[in-house]
């Protein structure tokens, strides 16, 4: 049995730890609502989170996942985590624990010697499938950072822009108080004469 085959058939014992680990993230008062809320619109944490795993489960096992959609899923899961003003370790560090799930459920299922070398060459050649698969769980970790920086920035950025549009809005009104209170009054055309 191949590392990938091994892995679906214990999909249903890691990917509900695996989500019951990203849920453990979030401050006690709300993984039960997480977990049990089953409204999309109610819950689009949990929404994301059990859309998003299954996908990047799948790719971690060596199947045929489609880039594209791997990349989207993971590009939602750090989106969702950015904007919740997560610390990166926090925000990342789920992905990683998959590598400790296949640790207990799938690597002690690997054998570690076989009898003779034919069976000593296919526990090797096993334990380098199931080493690919650690690998790949790292490769979505770095991916997960790029994307979660990417985020972290763009929010960043937006709430600058906020304090700019409000500073401004600020410094309008001001000196529109000081020009009434030394006498100057606004043009009928001026907008600011709405004030």
């Amino acid at each position: 049995m191949s590392i990938t085959e091994l892995c679906h058939e214990r999909r249903a014992t890691l990917l509900p730890r695996w989500t019951e680990l990203f849920f453990a993230a979030y401050p006690l008062s709300s993984p039960g609502f997480l977990r049990t809320q089953p409204d999309p619109f109610a819950n689009p944490v949990g929404r994301i989170v059990r859309e998003a795993l299954p996908v990047l489960f799948d790719a971690v096992a060596g199947g045929d996942a489609d880039p594209d959609a791997v990349n989207r899923a993971l590009a939602d899961l750090m989106r969702l985590r950015a904007v919740q003003d997560m610390p990166p370790s926090q925000a990342i560090g789920p992905i990683f624990l998959l590598k400790t799930l296949l640790r207990e459920v799938v690597l002690p299922e690997v054998p570690r010697q076989g009898s003779g070398d034919a069976g000593h060459s296919g526990a090797a050649a096993l334990l380098d499938e199931y080493l690919a698969a650690e690998s790949r769980v790292d490769s979505l970790g770095l991916m997960a950072l790029d994307l979660y920086a990417g985020d972290r920035e763009q929010v960043f950025n937006l709430r600058v822009e906020e304090i700019k549009r409000s500073q401004s809005q600020l410094v309008r009104w001001a000196t529109l108080r000081q020009d009434r209170a030394d006498g100057i009054t606004a043009s009928p055309g001026d907008p600011s004469a709405a004030m």
